[in-house]
């Protein structure tokens, strides 16, 4: 059932791009990662099967840090589906953004390759990615992750030419 830890260890910690990054728990972070999700601090559950809640299946293995969201596994699920979901709203709607954890691992591999020169603001709007640039990198994102929207990925590589 803890194979996930393997395949975490194996995860970069963090990815920046532009304004966005994403952060990953170790292993041995994970437990401290579940405060104010599935447990209080004083260890009572938080977790509930109604719709909106948290899931007790659910584990937190890292964050969005742009908006502070967290990145989720399905802990029950075959391969580990990776998650997402907006803190603050009063309720838990996860949006999926990985089939599994090797296919999280692999969009983070492309992600971090198109990072290369774009870690920050500054070196991104420097040398942004073209549409052509955007079009491949989330193309190869949805070929690990098919049937994945790929709202998640568009938001972590920054805004299309043009946006503002």
């Amino acid at each position: 059932m803890f194979d996930y830890a393997k395949l975490l260890a194996e995860l970069p910690a963090n990815i920046s791009i532009g304004y966005s990054s994403i952060s990953l728990r170790r292993p041995s972070e994970l437990a401290k990662q579940q405060v104010g999700y599935s447990v209080r601090a004083n260890g009572t559950s938080l977790s509930g099967n109604g719709d909106g809640d948290w899931h007790s299946n659910w584990l937190v293995i890292g964050n969005e840090d742009l908006c502070g969201d967290p990145i989720f596994i399905d802990a029950a699920a075959p391969g580990y589906p990776v998650f997402t979901a907006p803190n603050g709203e009063g309720r838990w709607d996860p949006e999926p953004v990985a089939v599994s954890l090797v296919g999280l691992r692999e969009a983070l591999a492309v992600v971090g390759r198109a990072a290369k020169g774009r870690e920050n603001p500054v070196a991104l709007e420097e040398n942004p990615f073209s549409g052509t640039d955007r079009e491949i990198i989330l193309k190869e994102i949805q070929e690990h992750n098919p049937d994945i929207d790929l709202s998640f990925w568009s938001v972590v590589i920054g805004n299309e030419p043009g946006d503002d």
